[in-house]
C-alpha cells in the first residue's frame, strides 16, 4: 500500500457489531507512521479526535471484516467482458455454498483472461450489519475487506499471522481464513494435497506461536519456512501489510459507496459559483455586443449600396459596394490576372522556347492559380521559360521536373505576381 501525505483511517471490530456495546480497534496511518491508535466501543468513536479527522472522507477509511464472516474462493466464470464475467459470478459460485445465492453478496478481484475469478462472498445482512454499526457513529468506508486479505500472496505457498489467542490468520493465493491454532497443521496438509505431487509449500510465518512439536510436521510440508515478528499490534500490521489493488474491496454492486466531495472542492465551491456568475454575465454582454455590431455592418452596408446606386445608377451592386466604388475610382484593379491571362502568356511564353515543346495539361483555381504539365527540351528550356513568364509580370514555380530520353517532363505552377 502506497501511502500518500494524508492519513488513514484502519478498523477492526473486537467483538461483533450486534453485540450490546461493539468494540472497535482503530488505527490512523500516515506517510510517517502510527499517529494514533487504540480501542474504542463503536457509539464512543466518533469523539475520538484522531477519527473524527478522517471519518468524512470514505476514501481514507478502510474496514477489516473477520475472514470468518467471508469465503474467499476462486473459480472460472464464463464471459465475453469484464462487465459479463462479474454479472455470472453469483451462478457460477452456486455450487461451492450451502446458503441461497440471493442472500449472498459477491463481490470480484480483477477479471483477468483465461484466469479464474477471485471473489470474497458474504451475507448481505452480516456487511449490512457492520455499516450500519459504523454509520451510527457517522464513518463511511471506501474500501472493505476480510482482515486475512491483507496478508501477502505467496505464489504457491501459504501466509499464516498468529493473532495470540489462539486463532491463526490463513492467506493464499486463492484461499482467506481463520483457523484455530490446533487445526492449522491439518489445514496446511490439506493445501499441500492439492499442490502437484513432490511439490513443496513455502510458508512465511508472522508471530508465530508454532510448537517445537509442530515444527517436524511443518518442516514435510514446506521446503522454506520463513518467520516474520509481529509489526506492532495485528492491526498496525494488516494495515501496513493491505495491498489494494490485490485484495478484494467488498464495496461492489448494491454497496457501491458514493464518493462525497472532497474537502478541497467543499472550499472552493463558492468561489467556483461566483466565477461561474461571472462568466455567465461576460457571455451575456459579448452576445449583445456581437448582435449590436452585426446591426451596425448591415446598415452601413445598406448605406454603401444606396449611395453606390444613386452615383452610377443601377439598380443592383455586384459583391462588395466598397470594392467597386474604389475600382470605379480607380484606386484598386477590379481583376486579378485570372485563367485567360496566365493560359495565353504561357502560350505566347512557350512560343520562344527552341526545340519545341508538347502541354499535356492544365488545371486552374483562383487560389493556386494556373497549372500545367509540359515536355520541353531540356532543363535549359525551363530555365528560358521562366523568364519568358517573368517578363509578362508572372511567377513560375516547377513543382516537378524528370529527365525522360532527351526531353524533360515537368509540372508548373504559373501564377500572377
Amino acid at each position: 500500500l502506497a501511502l500518500t501525505s494524508m492519513s488513514r483511517l484502519y478498523l477492526r471490530f473486537t467483538s461483533p457489531p450486534d453485540d450490546s456495546d461493539p468494540e472497535v480497534a482503530w488505527l490512523v496511518l500516515d506517510e510517517g507512521g502510527v499517529k494514533a491508535e487504540g480501542i474504542a466501543p463503536v457509539e464512543q468513536l466518533g469523539s475520538v479526535e484522531a477519527v473524527a479527522e478522517a471519518r468524512d472522507d470514505p476514501n481514507r477509511v478502510v474496514i477489516f471484516l473477520p475472514v470468518a464472516e467471508t469465503l474467499a474462493l476462486s473459480c472460472t466464470v464464463p464471459g465475453r467482458n469484464a462487465e459479463q464475467v462479474r454479472r455470472a459470478a453469483p451462478y457460477a459460485i452456486e455450487e461451492f455454498i450451502a446458503e441461497d445465492i440471493e442472500t449472498m453478496h459477491v463481490a470480484c478481484g480483477t477479471v483477468v483472461r483465461n484466469e479464474p475469478l477471485r471473489c470474497l462472498v458474504t451475507p448481505r445482512t452480516t456487511i449490512q450489519a457492520y455499516l450500519d454499526c459504523l454509520a451510527s457513529a457517522g464513518i463511511a468506508a471506501g474500501y472493505v475487506t476480510a482482515d486475512a486479505m491483507a496478508l501477502p500472496v505467496q505464489a504457491k505457498g501459504a501466509t499464516l499471522l498468529h493473532e495470540g489467542q489462539g486463532t491463526v490468520l490463513l492467506r493464499t493465493a486463492d484461499q482467506a481464513a481463520c483457523v484455530d491454532e490446533p487445526n492449522v497443521v491439518a489445514t496446511l496438509e490439506g493445501i499441500h494435497d492439492g499442490l502437484d505431487e513432490g511439490e513443496d509449500l513455502p510458508l512465511l510465518m508472522v508471530n508465530s506461536a508454532a510448537s517445537a512439536q509442530e515444527w517436524p510436521q511443518l518442516a514435510l510440508l514446506s521446503g522454506a519456512i520463513d518467520q516474520e515478528p509481529l509489526d506492532g499490534s495485528v492491526l498496525n500490521h494488516l494495515a501496513r501489510a493491505l495491498d489494494e489493488g490485490e485484495a478484494i474491496n467488498l464495496l461492489q454492486g448494491e454497496f457501491a459507496v458514493k464518493r462525497r466531495s472532497g474537502g478541497v472542492w467543499e472550499r472552493w465551491r463558492s468561489v467556483a459559483a461566483a466565477v461561474g456568475a461571472w462568466l455567465a454575465i461576460a457571455l451575456a454582454l459579448l452576445a449583445v455586443e456581437s448582435f449590436w455590431a452585426d446591426m451596425q455592418a448591415d446598415a452601413l452596408r445598406s448605406t454603401a449600396e444606396q449611395l453606390y446606386k444613386d452615383v452610377y445608377n443601377v439598380d443592383r451592386v455586384p459583391g462588395n459596394p466598397a470594392l467597386r466604388m474604389r475600382a470605379r475610382l480607380g484606386q484598386t484593379p477590379v481583376d486579378t490576372a485570372g485563367f485567360h491571362t496566365l493560359t495565353a502568356n504561357l502560350g505566347l511564353s512557350l512560343q520562344t522556347l527552341s526545340g519545341g515543346f508538347e502541354l499535356e495539361r492544365l488545371t486552374y483555381n483562383e487560389r493556386n492559380g494556373l497549372g500545367a504539365e509540359v515536355i520541353v527540351p531540356g532543363y535549359d528550356a525551363l530555365e528560358g521559360l521562366q523568364r519568358a513568364l517573368e517578363e509578362r509580370g508572372h511567377g513560375l514555380d516547377v513543382v516537378s521536373a524528370e529527365q525522360r530520353e532527351q526531353r524533360v517532363w515537368a509540372n508548373l505552377r504559373i501564377t500572377a505576381e
